[in-house]
């Protein structure tokens, strides 16, 4: 794997912040063509960048990531899995490279609550649940190519990076050469309360009824809200100003494809529970001795070696390749990306 560099992270939602607000900054832990949750013990159909716990596998149990021996995150007790798709580059030659991944972070937000019959706001008093143990969930979709205004499509976004602080937010992929690209997904916040996965991996979680992708009241199809999580992936594109060559590793060079998965792995459910009432608000940080999840210590995130060794397959990691692996066409036309 590459040498990657991580950066200092930052956030930007386009709603006002809750006091239940943490953050989990993570280093690469593997790129490879797999996904456990829709391609369980077979090669995915497209490459992925995972982050977190090193129990990561193509074939995972729902005990192999809170069992992992080490994570990749800044709070050693986070040994979630998470991914997304891997951000290529095409060349003038046809050729696909990697664009080098540059950080990313997790966070942990108050941002939804239990459905209630005639319900229409949030008591902020009141905290959601911690995400359930072995809880698998998916947001966006991989086939999509335009953009149409739901919650799931509004939950996955992009932020261009430029010189000097400056950002410009898209929901598809930038039409402007950008220092660095975030890649930005929102995972629904609402559960079902009984499964911890779903034939479609969707089903058992929705996004809130009342207000928007990102806050507000549960359905009652879906009624426990648990912690939000705001996924962003960085990539180091200062390199390739060529922005109508970026594409991703299913094929897409719009962006409106982009997904993320997770699988939760926090090994103290009971200290995660806790988390925005002693990490949070009011002066409290993850740097807190008082910090259930942390008791005040973070560790630097690093990348690890997973137990399971990547398949053996070239990805593109240190030489361009013919096509994308998993044989994915690129489809769609980067004209698609409207901005």
């Amino acid at each position: 794997m590459r040498s990657l560099q991580l950066s200092a992270l930052s956030v930007l939602l386009p709603v006002v912040r809750a006091q239940g607000e943490f953050t989990t900054q993570c280093a690469p832990l593997t790129i490879e063509r797999s996904d456990p949750i829709l391609f369980p013990g077979v090669a995915g159909s497209h490459t992925h960048t995972v982050i977190g716990g090193t129990g990561f596998s193509r074939d995972m149990s729902d005990d192999a990531a809170p069992n992992s021996q080490k994570t990749t995150c800044s709070i050693e007790m986070d040994h979630s899995n998470y991914w997304q798709p891997t951000l290529y580059h095409k060349g003038s030659d046809g050729q696909f490279e990697v664009i080098p991944f540059d950080g990313s972070a997790a966070y942990y937000l108050q941002r939804a609550c239990d459905y209630e019959p005639d319900k229409t706001s949030c008591d902020p008093s009141v905290y959601p649940k911690a995400p359930p143990k072995g809880l698998r969930m998916i947001t966006g979709d991989p086939m999509i190519r335009e953009y149409n205004d739901t919650f799931e499509m509004r939950a996955v976004s992009h932020m261009c990076l430029l010189d000097q602080g400056d950002s410009v937010y898209t929901q598809a992929l930038p039409t402007q050469e950008c220092v660095r690209l975030r890649a930005q997904t929102f995972f629904p916040s609402c559960w079902d309360g009984k499964n911890l996965d779903s034939e479609d991996h969707k089903s058992h979680v929705a996004f809130p009824a009342i207000g928007d992708y990102n806050t507000g009241v549960c359905p009652e199809s879906h009624p426990v809200a648990i912690f939000s999580v705001f996924l962003e992936f960085f990539y180091a594109t200062k390199d390739f100003p060529d922005w109508e060559n970026w594409v991703y590793a299913m094929g897409d060079p719009t962006g409106y494809g982009l997904h993320g998965d997770f699988v939760n792995g926090w090994t103290d459910l009971d200290a995660l529970g806790k988390a925005f009432e002693t990490c949070s608000g009011d002066g409290k940080s993850t740097n807190s001795p008082d910090c259930s999840i942390t008791k005040g210590k973070l560790q630097s995130a690093e990348p690890q070696d997973a137990e399971t060794p990547p398949p053996d397959e070239d990805v593109g990691l240190e030489n361009p390749l013919a096509k994308l692996p998993g044989d994915n066409p690129v489809t769609g036309s980067v004209d698609d990306r409207e901005n």
